[in-house]
């Protein structure tokens, strides 16, 4: 991972070099890859990554899954929004007022 220091492009926080855990999702399939250099903001938590490590995630996700070896799987639910929240449309109707005259 490249040692160089900048400020976040969204906040101005400070940025330090950590390792992460990725979720990525590509072609109905996610993928979680554990240890991941990255570039981390310490003010609101926003990643960037080198240009090699953003080619190997991508490279990890076109592979099949014989090809990744995977040490581990782990099992993810499935949640609808909609069945938690109410949607967009109910939102807004909830809080639109009537115009004044």
């Amino acid at each position: 991972m490249n040692e160089q220091n900048f400020d976040c492009h969204f906040c101005g926080g400070k940025v330090t070099a950590q390792r992460v855990d990725v979720m990525r999702h590509w072609k109905d399939r996610y993928i979680l890859i554990e240890n991941v250099p990255a570039h981390v903001c310490t003010q609101c938590g926003e990643r960037y990554y080198d240009a090699v490590v953003a080619e190997a995630m991508d490279q990890i996700m076109k592979a099949s899954e014989t090809e990744l070896g995977a040490k581990r799987e782990i099992c993810v639910p499935v949640i609808e929004m909609p069945a938690l929240y109410p949607s967009p449309q109910q939102v807004g109707a909830a809080v639109h007022d009537e115009p004044a005259d």
